[in-house]
């Protein structure tokens, strides 16, 4: 009987474990965001850079998007506001500047989109942006079609005007997908 009147209390009391888990959740914290950071450290540096040679061309003035698209090549189309505070696309590899397309000359992202899902309603697009196929610039429309219940994609290049012109198109096997 006396050994059970002089028990010890534990030492793991409920105030501890909950110290313990909420220094084990902040450690995976920080740990999560070095590890974070070092994976996407290449894609930033990759971006500065061309954000830096898109504003060396003395083209811009201000930078509002960066996109790297890889197709035949690797390009990187900016998009941002000229010295005459208009809208403008950029395409460029490396130092070299392949196209500078005033933006009031192309159909807007939105209205590829629209005219787009009146062409082909019955598919999901994944995802819109500007490319370059056959050095030319284009849109570039990633989409998936199900039939009879099997799910394909597909890749539709549109030109980069106000006609919207399809110049090539390209259906990837059943298996390839996100």
């Amino acid at each position: 009987m006396r050994v059970i009147e002089k028990k010890r209390p534990p030492f793991m009391t409920s105030k501890r474990w909950i110290i313990v888990i909420v220094l084990a959740v902040i450690a995976f914290g920080i740990w999560f965001g070095f590890y974070f950071r070092d994976i996407q450290t290449p894609r930033w540096s990759e971006e500065r850079e061309a954000r830096e040679i898109a504003i060396a061309t003395n083209l811009l003035k201000e930078v509002t998007s960066v996109q790297k698209h890889i197709w035949e090549q690797t390009v990187w189309i900016t998009e941002g506001t000229d010295l005459n505070d208009r809208s403008i696309y950029l395409f460029h590899k490396e130092k070299e500047l392949l196209h500078n397309i005033d933006a009031s000359v192309t159909l807007p992202k939105e209205a590829v989109a629209s005219n787009f899902k009146t062409l082909k309603p019955d598919v999901e697009v994944i995802r819109i942006m500007p490319a370059v196929i056959m050095n030319n610039p284009a849109w570039e429309v990633y989409y998936s079609v199900t039939v009879d219940g099997a799910k394909s994609f597909n890749y539709d290049f549109y030109s980069f005007d106000q006609e919207m012109k399809l110049i090539q198109s390209y259906k990837l096997s059943a298996k390839t997908g996100p």
